[in-house]
């Protein structure tokens, strides 16, 4: 059984996408790259893929707002700096946007199905907010 929690940072798919990124040369165009395949992706995405781009996206709005209580993401934060432009966080804006559309990607249909949508919407609040 992989890791499954209703943060953007508790789950197989978010923890394998930081790893392939940690210690990037470039990590900003390497976090611009992991979003921009999931919104130029016309079909429907599957749950690893969304979730690893939702995790980059929050990453950014983490960075924005200056701190993350998560303890994967404030670790990830002081290894890996980079500046959250208005490129990046445009891009986190629409990933998440994308993320929480229905009919579009497994991600939000496991939330929906498994009865914690709201929840897991709420885990995304202030990431949404940081990036506005």
């Amino acid at each position: 059984m992989g890791a499954w929690d209703i943060g953007p940072f508790g789950n197989d798919g978010a923890l394998d996408q930081l790893d392939d990124i940690e210690d990037h040369e470039d990590t900003a165009a390497r976090l611009a790259l992991v979003m921009r395949e999931i919104l130029d992706e016309d079909d429907y995405v599957e749950g690893p893929e969304m979730s690893g781009a939702v995790a980059v996206a929050c990453l950014v709005g983490a960075r924005v707002i200056g701190a993350e209580p998560d303890a994967v993401a404030a670790r990830w934060l002081e290894s890996n700096p980079f500046e959250p432009s208005t490129e990046l966080r445009d891009l986190a804006r629409a990933t998440i946007d994308r993320a929480t559309r229905p009919d579009d990607n497994e991600l939000y249909e496991l939330w929906e199905d498994a009865g914690s949508l709201d929840g897991w919407l709420a885990t995304l609040t202030p990431y949404r907010q940081a990036l506005a």
